[in-house]
């Protein structure tokens, strides 16, 4: 959304106020961020495909990335955010830059999603939930409080106090209190957390797949029942899951154990139905 579908009397009021706009227009901004080469622009088509496939509001799809190239001309590409951070605290602070005031002259209620990430359903109701900000419960350890990223609805520039506090805190807190980790910063820097229902963001390698790692070599991964957005995280993308493996660019450390075979477990061949252009 942009300013101009803002009434005056919701500048300056609660997010109660900008929700209220969105849900009478059924207006949101869908946005994404792309850096770097870790994943080509493919990835950024498949989701815009994705989210409008699977939703009867009107979206404003815009991708914040540093390379354009590849990407589908119905896809609004602005220059990432700019945020000064040491790099040597993470690769994935630059969403921080989201939360900035004014974000590439949007306005309100806006819909973050990973780019590898498959859509399973519609997600209108992903709109019309209440709440501020909103993040998926981080599956490991879920009674520390923390967040996953991968999908967080906000409200521009509700939470520019983020930015703030990220740079009153000193690196030594971020690396032993939040693990050097963005979301788990990020969760605990918002004013108003709220959490999506469990059920409506599974993710791959918990909900599709065996936990004993023999048993997954042979088990077909299934899909998730009530899923409405599938996530991924670790070694695993849509693609590798598609071919049974884990993504080479994406593996953390090296492995001492002999190999027989890339293939981790069956592919996932129904992942196709979802992801795709």
């Amino acid at each position: 959304m942009t300013s101009d579908t803002i009434p005056p009397q919701a500048h300056g009021a609660g997010w109660q106020a900008e929700y209220a706009v969105a849900q009478a227009a059924r207006a949101v901004n869908v946005v994404c961020m792309k850096w770097g080469d870790r994943y080509p622009a493919v990835f950024v088509n498949r989701l815009y495909a994705m989210v409008k496939r699977n939703t009867s509001w009107n979206v404003r799809f815009v991708c914040f990335t540093d390379d354009t190239t590849g990407i589908r001309p119905e896809v609004e590409c602005q220059p990432l955010p700019k945020l000064d951070y040491d790099p040597a605290l993470g690769k994935y602070w630059p969403k921080l830059g989201l939360m900035q005031k004014g974000l590439g002259g949007l306005t309100g209620m806006t819909l973050f999603l990973d780019l590898d990430l498959v859509v399973l359903g519609n997600i209108d109701e992903l709109f019309t939930h209440p709440g501020r900000f909103l993040i998926i419960r981080e599956w490991k350890d879920p009674h520390l409080g923390y967040g996953n990223s991968s999908v967080l609805r906000f409200f521009i520039g509700r939470e520019s106090n983020v930015i703030e506090r990220f740079h009153a805190t000193s690196p030594e807190v971020i690396v032993t209190t939040y693990a050097s980790k963005e979301q788990n910063f990020l969760t605990k820097a918002v004013e108003e957390v709220a959490f999506w229902p469990a059920e409506w963001m599974p993710a791959f390698p918990l909900a599709c797949l065996k936990r004993n790692r023999a048993l997954r070599f042979f088990t077909p991964a299934v899909k998730p029942k009530d899923g409405k957005i599938l996530v991924f995280y670790g070694s695993i993308t849509p693609g590798s899951a598609l071919r049974g493996e884990h993504a080479s660019n994406k593996r953390v450390g090296a492995s001492f154990a002999p190999r027989l075979t890339k293939r981790r477990f069956p592919p996932a061949a129904w992942i196709a139905d979802y992801w795709t252009d």
